[in-house]
């Protein structure tokens, strides 16, 4: 079910001061907060957030507006902490494992940001639910108890969900359909009859292409790759099959279900035939020359696309909408671009904890934080400062009610870096008229049809007692996997498919298999399904 609640605007939070044992007292009288005592120097609120540090000063002028909102509000200032993209997880792991950062909101994922096995290690704030009503009450009564069910570990909440908001990061090929097109009249040409290959919907497709683009132009680059990524390996294998993987496991999604069999933990790595006919392609697209021979060289995934020097790029329907389409726009408007997304008949809507938000277990205000994060989430005001700057400044609203960028607006000048993807709401949410909000619309009307809840929130895989068995298995994962992507090994496909399964047995694969087995039958046992 599609998560998309109208919510109720904060009321204005007013302040004022009583007289008790000789001493001025500051509270906060709106009802919402219940007269909490705010009395005292202002707090800073340092929330700490995934990204660059931005280094033009713009942000800073955006929290001088926003502070002077939550000092009259809750009589509390914010700073932002970042980590950078570069090993942005090691870093992230390492900044709250060190624990000598003072941060009070931190950002959290189940899915890309460890936040289970960090909940484990004791870093965030159990939250109990009077805690919740009282310091961040208009945020609560809009998540439901199963929601936050899923927040739960050990019968503690830990995270506060983004469940307001809807979006889809699931991962495909970008492609140059008007590419596509030439291939087909090439072939024509060849064959002396109409030869037709269509929009690319399935692998076998996408495989075709490449062949005859390869035979019509042998000295092109397909695909300008980096080696390095392997999104392209689970999305094979949830295209091929109705495979669900748990994705609190790992990026490969080396455990999970099949759609057709949902009370078996299995592993698509471990047997079938899925991962030999992926790695047969990616042997055969590595002998064809799709990708570079030597990764050394690789500079611009994106540029040599947008040059038209390379017909695919991997990305997630939102880089596809937000960025792809509208700069090849500007680069190629006569190029036509098109969305291949992997998982065709087994697509995952976007789970709630992949924008959560947490509260440090070292905080020192950790009350007044939660005050902030409802402010920020709920207050209109306060979120368009956080999510897009000042009117007028890094955004103004067209006379369609969308988003766009003022007269001689420079982003390298201009912009600012709050990366608030921990709290978003559709409702507040307003449209960039520099989006291609036609071929997103177009992809989430098919993404309506066959999309389905995310259903592992409820599960708690990741505990102490495997992860370190889960590490071993993922460093193995991080040798094989690029390799065999990017048929970058001596030998058959099988024999290193083989290979790489017996490094998984060895490392441990099928003793956090049945460790899951355990657990997702005593759920099932316990709730009765």
């Amino acid at each position: 079910m599609k998560r998309k609640i109208l919510a109720l605007v904060m009321t204005a939070v007013m302040t004022i001061s009583t007289v008790g044992c000789g001493n001025s007292r500051k509270v906060v009288s709106d009802f919402q907060y219940r007269n909490i005592d705010v009395s005292g120097p202002p707090v800073t609120i340092t929330y700490l957030t995934i990204g660059d540090k931005p280094i033009n000063g713009m942000t800073e002028k955006v929290l001088d507006r926003l502070n002077e909102l939550l000092l009259k509000k809750v009589n509390a200032k914010l700073d932002i902490y970042y980590i950078g993209w570069n090993d942005y997880l090691e870093n992230y792991n390492k900044t709250l494992s060190l624990g000598n950062v003072n941060v009070d909101l931190i950002a959290a994922g189940s899915d890309w940001l460890d936040a289970w096995p960090n909940a484990a290690k004791g870093y965030f704030l159990p939250l109990s639910e009077d805690m919740l009503r009282t310091y961040c009450p208009q945020t609560y009564k809009y998540v439901s108890s199963m929601d936050w069910d899923c927040c739960t570990y050990d019968g503690k909440i830990y995270f506060i969900p983004e469940n307001e908001y809807t979006q889809w990061i699931n991962y495909g090929f970008v492609y140059r359909l008007d590419d596509v097109k030439n291939v087909e009249k090439a072939k024509s040409n060849d064959l002396g009859r109409d030869f037709n290959i269509g929009e690319i919907q399935d692998w076998d497709t996408l495989d075709e292409f490449f062949t005859l683009y390869r035979e019509q132009n042998p000295e092109k680059l397909f695909w300008d790759a980096d080696g390095k990524e392997t999104k392209q390996a689970l999305g094979y294998i949830m295209s091929e099959s109705n495979y669900i993987p748990i994705y609190e496991l790992g990026d490969y999604g080396v455990w999970g279900i099949f759609k057709n069999a949902q009370s078996q933990i299995v592993s698509p790595y471990m047997s079938g035939n899925y991962l030999i006919n992926y790695a047969k392609i990616m042997k055969k697209w590595n002998e064809m020359g799709v990708w570079r021979s030597d990764f050394s060289d690789y500079k611009d995934n994106y540029e040599a696309f947008y040059n038209g020097d390379t017909s695919v790029v991997l990305a997630t329907t939102e880089d596809y909408y937000t960025t792809i389409k509208p700069n090849m726009e500007i680069y190629q408007p006569e190029a036509k671009l098109k969305f291949f997304w992997f998982g065709k008949e087994n697509l995952l809507k976007t789970s709630i904890l992949h924008g959560a938000m947490a509260i440090s277990s070292k905080s020192k205000n950790p009350e007044r934080a939660l005050m902030v994060y409802d402010i920020l989430r709920n207050d209109v005001e306060c979120y368009r400062l956080i999510r897009y700057g000042i009117e007028g400044v890094q955004y103004q609203i067209n006379p369609k009610d969308m988003l766009e960028r003022p007269n001689g607006y420079n982003d390298e000048k201009d912009g600012i870096t709050t990366n608030f993807w921990w709290g978003r709401r559709d409702s507040y949410e307003k449209a960039d008229s520099n989006y291609a909000w036609d071929d997103y619309n177009e992809l989430k009307s098919e993404y309506n049809k066959i999309a389905i809840d995310y259903p592992w929130d409820r599960y708690r895989f990741m505990t102490t007692n495997i992860n370190n068995t889960i590490e071993e298995v993922t460093k193995v994962c991080d040798k094989y996997i690029p390799e065999i992507t990017y048929g970058r090994y001596e030998g058959t496909p099988e024999a290193e498919v083989n290979e790489f399964r017996t490094a998984l047995q060895a490392a441990g694969v099928d003793e956090v298999k049945t460790y899951l087995q355990n657990i997702y039958d005593a759920d099932k046992d316990k709730n009765g399904h």
